[in-house]
């Protein structure tokens, strides 16, 4: 009888796996994912009191010493700023563990400040109505048996970690595992993980970070921008993907395929709040990303059923910084989600997508239709300091809105991960053809990381032109919108 109820398990699992090929669209725990659409992931850990991205496992637990440690703040913030959901990292690269593991003495009850983060974090997703999601990284700088000769001595580890998470706190929304560029996918026992995840939370939504590959075993790392439908899945089974911290193509593909059967997956983006594109938090206050590239992005990443998960790190007294708060309760009211009470928006048509562009100058292979193509991650540069981009409609078109996305040179800060931008435009000016001239509707001196400007008087125009008039080397554009 017990074999048979093994044997039972095990083809219930597999024809639960399997069912997702059956057809090629969103399954009803798929579709949760995409109902959420916009979250906060929250990174927090040894690493936010030693001034680094990535530790190596040897940061004494001593050091993590919050001094105002309140979650519960955490979650009303992600409520009041209409999140659907917040994603812990319980255990970074590092292998500390933000709740009392009895499988290590890495974690919060061996530090001064004993609080379990993971209940507190879980308890107020509760109080709030805030869905919990947890980041899990696989790659574990600490823990002994990570370097065992039989891999399984870890999966192990990992596997009872995982009971823990997935036992003592409530419903899990997702769980996201992070770090596998370690070892092999086949090393993972991707399987056994997810079985266990949809034993003990049904209605978890599981993936792995760098989810689709290249070449015909998916040895490499795909990249978001050149995902095709029918791309082979490097970690199977999982829910979504995630490709941290690239974006995808506006009209990314949703089919990728394991063996012979095909999957529906939608995709998941990670980006910062920060203007240093820094996961944990630092000492100095650290400015914002512009509000108006906040809301493109949450446009670009919450279209086409993908969603946007938006990192807000707590600092070193264990809040939020009021600085990030307010550009997030700024961005909540632009959007109109403030509270959480009303549906998410939705991106009006970008009428310059795919228009006939031209440009005075273009750098070798970055040519100007890279200004209003699918990918936010491509751009147009400039040959030259004055230059001049021009799109055209096949009929006039009513102009209310244009957004520019400029071009950055990113400095690296050294410690892992941030990093610093810089823009080159000093001077511009945008004209719309209107009947048979050309008539001048915005001018300034910096256009920055996005600039969004709205026209008091809207204008019937043939053609929309943007004209860089000085700058201090050749500007470029990610992407520009005109609605």
């Amino acid at each position: 009888m017990k074999y048979f109820l093994s044997y039972l398990c095990f083809f219930l699992f597999y024809i639960a796996v399997q069912a997702q090929s059956v057809n090629p669209n969103p399954n009803p725990l798929q579709k949760q994912v995409i109902k959420r659409g916009y979250g906060l992931f929250m990174h927090f850990g040894i690493n936010t009191f030693n001034q680094t991205e990535w530790s190596d496992g040897t940061l004494p637990v001593s050091s993590y010493q919050p001094t105002a440690l309140n979650c519960d703040q955490w979650i009303a913030d992600a409520k009041e700023a209409g999140a659907r959901h917040v994603v812990l990292t319980v255990k970074h690269h590092d292998g500390f563990c933000l709740w009392n593991s009895q499988y290590t003495d890495y974690d919060v009850a061996a530090s001064p400040v004993k609080t379990d983060v993971v209940k507190a974090v879980a308890d107020a997703c509760k109080k709030y109505g805030v869905q919990f999601g947890i980041y899990y990284s696989l790659w574990d700088r600490h823990e002994p048996s990570y370097k065992a000769a039989d891999k399984k001595e870890y999966i192990k580890y990992m596997k009872n970690q995982l009971t823990e998470l997935l036992t003592n706190y409530g419903p899990v929304c997702e769980l996201w595992f992070d770090g596998a560029w370690d070892r092999k996918a086949e090393d993972w026992d991707v399987s056994g993980l997810y079985e266990l995840t949809k034993k003990l939370q049904p209605n978890c939504a599981f993936t792995f970070n760098h989810t689709i590959g290249v070449g015909q075993n998916a040895k490499g790392i795909g990249q978001p921008r050149n995902f095709k439908e029918g791309d082979v899945i490097r970690f199977y089974p999982v829910d979504f993907r995630t490709k941290d911290p690239n974006l995808v193509r506006s009209d990314d593909p949703k089919i990728y395929s394991y063996g012979t059967q095909s999957y529906y997956l939608p995709f998941e983006h990670t980006i910062c709040l920060s203007d240093r594109w820094n996961w944990f938090q630092k000492k100095d206050i650290i400015a914002a990303r512009p509000l108006d590239e906040l809301e493109q992005l949450f446009y670009w990443c919450t279209s086409n059923d993908n969603v946007l998960l938006l990192n807000y790190p707590p600092d070193q007294t264990g809040q939020q910084r009021a600085n990030e708060r307010e550009r997030l309760l700024e961005l909540a009211d632009r959007l109109g989600i403030r509270g959480g009470k009303k549906p998410l928006p939705k991106a009006k048509v970008n009428l310059a997508m795919g228009q006939p562009i031209i440009a005075t100058s273009s750098a070798p292979e970055k040519p100007a239709d890279k200004a209003n193509d699918t990918d936010m991650e491509s751009y147009w540069m400039a040959a030259e300091d004055k230059s001049s981009l021009e799109i055209s409609f096949k009929k006039p078109q009513k102009v209310r809105q244009i957004s520019l996305l400029e071009y950055a040179d990113v400095k690296d800060l050294g410690d892992g991960f941030s990093s610093e931008r810089s823009f080159r435009t000093t001077a511009f000016n945008v004209e719309a053809y209107i009947g048979s001239s050309w008539k001048t509707i915005h001018e300034g001196t910096t256009i920055g990381a996005c600039l969004t400007f709205k026209l008091k008087n809207p204008v019937q125009a043939q053609k929309v032109k943007i004209n860089i008039l000085a700058a201090t080397k050749p500007v470029g554009f990610y992407h520009i919108s005109i609605e």
